[in-house]
């Protein structure tokens, strides 16, 4: 997920949308949901989403939208999956959408983060509804949707400098006696506990599970950008492992290292993942800090299989939002891809706020999904496509539980029109109808040579 810059500022929130309550996990019964044992939600719990303000026109082309193969099938080259987390992991009808386009893999979105695992200490517990429980339930729960439609996983953000705990933000604010040490026993313990975990998952299922992992999300800092540089992203990792030779961060390296322990038989892909290479505003800036890091890490001999890059697409960030030259990122593509590493394009999606009527938005998404993976997949080295949300529905950009939420932050540093109605960044609507940028989605992949 693209970290959003002063997350913690208030703002108004924007008009104009409806809000929806999460679903609770004891209201899903049936069918995959029915998998689930009733029991609490963690980061999404009492979260809500707007929603938008009217129902879309049912899309003309709809029927024949839904005679085409699924997504999961439409390309013998690249592999396409989507994300899943609280509470959309709860919604039947979700589930049952993603069901339908037979993704070739599940992203457990935010059930490996070191916050999520560890809220209160680095316990594997948390509270909800005054009751302790365990804090693995979101990993296990998409482990077991994904297991029922028979496909792997895919780990991501095992370490990142964005979203930990109070608890060990202080250990590094207060630097009390021995506190770097405690911060790299933790982080060790967490690395250590994500891969048994799922090799525990995986015995129990008799099959791999986990076949890849985001070790590293987002490196850099690019709202912090110095002399034409992105600087690195502070956070209590960085402070603990401080920097190694060619001022690589200690945390990345080390991540890595453990990872390479933890699984001996490297039958899981690594990858670091980095936001904003796509964009004109900030692609120029970590587009060449990402080639450094990855020299960085092949000279240190590390196992990095592959590079993620995000792609949560920004219109109002290119040059010419309406005719988007994508030809710096594909020679960027091409840098990497000469480095002999695989590319995925991770978290997919196109933020609309630029533009207020509907009809416009959907032609906006679907235009930008339709020419940015025509330009990406002419490189034979971008394996991978996942949707971050493969509906409206739970987007991270309807999120609207507080002011620094996805939604009512959006006017703070997206360039959107004023009092921006409810985002439509994915492939399905609210209601799980198939929208134009599915349809542009499929016949990219369908075209990837």
């Amino acid at each position: 997920m693209l970290p959003l810059p002063g997350r913690d500022a208030p703002s108004r929130s924007p008009v104009g949308a409806a809000r929806l309550a999460a679903p609770t996990r004891r209201a899903c019964v049936g069918g995959l949901a029915g998998l689930f044992a009733a029991g609490p939600m963690l980061r999404a719990h009492g979260a809500s989403f707007c929603r938008d303000a009217a129902e879309a026109p049912r899309p003309s082309a709809s029927a024949a939208i839904m005679t085409e193969p699924p997504l999961g099938e439409a390309s013998g080259r690249v592999a396409w999956g989507v994300k899943l987390e609280t509470p959309g992991s709860y919604d039947q009808a979700l589930i049952d959408a993603i069901a339908s386009e037979k993704p070739q893999f599940l992203v457990i979105g935010s059930g490996l983060k070191f916050g999520n695992l560890h809220p209160r200490s680095i316990g594997f517990e948390l509270e909800a509804s005054g009751k302790p429980t365990q804090s693995w339930y979101e990993c296990d729960d998409i482990v077991a949707v994904a297991t029922k439609l028979g496909v792997p996983v895919r780990g991501d953000c095992v370490a990142w400098n964005d979203w930990l705990p109070d608890w060990l933000s202080a250990l590094a604010r207060t630097q009390a006696q021995g506190w770097q040490d405690k911060l790299r026993s933790n982080f060790e313990t967490h690395f250590r506990s994500v891969f048994s975990h799922l090799d525990e998952l995986s015995a129990k299922a008799g099959r791999k599970l986990m076949r890849w992992c985001g070790l590293v999300n987002e490196p850099f800092d690019p709202w912090a950008a110095s002399g034409g540089k992105p600087v690195w992203r502070k956070g209590a990792w960085l402070d603990a492992f401080g920097f190694e030779s060619e001022s690589l961060p200690g945390y990345i390296g080390r991540a890595f290292e453990l990872a390479e322990h933890f699984d001996p038989t490297s039958s899981t892909a690594f990858f670091l993942n980095e936001s904003n290479c796509d964009n004109d505003r900030y692609g120029p800036i970590v587009r060449p800090a990402m080639l450094r890091l990855v020299d960085a890490l092949q000279r240190s001999g590390r196992k990095l299989d592959a590079v993620g890059l995000e792609c949560h697409l920004m219109p109002q960030w290119m040059s010419d939002q309406r005719q988007p030259d994508w030809r710096p990122f594909v020679s960027f593509l091409r840098d990497l891809a000469s480095r002999g590493v695989e590319i995925y394009l991770t978290e997919l999606d196109v933020n609309d706020c630029s533009l207020r009527d509907l009809a416009q938005r959907d032609a906006l998404v679907a235009d930008y999904t339709r020419s940015f993976l025509g330009a990406a997949l002419q490189v034979p080295a971008v394996t991978m496509i996942s949707n971050w949300d493969l509906s409206d529905k739970y987007s991270w950009l309807r999120e609207d539980t507080s002011p620094s939420s996805g939604y009512p932050s959006l006017s703070r540093w997206a360039n959107c029109v004023y009092s921006p109605p409810c985002p439509r960044p994915a492939i399905y609507d609210q209601s799980m109808r198939p929208k134009a940028a599915r349809r542009a989605l499929a016949a990219a992949l369908g075209g990837a040579p």
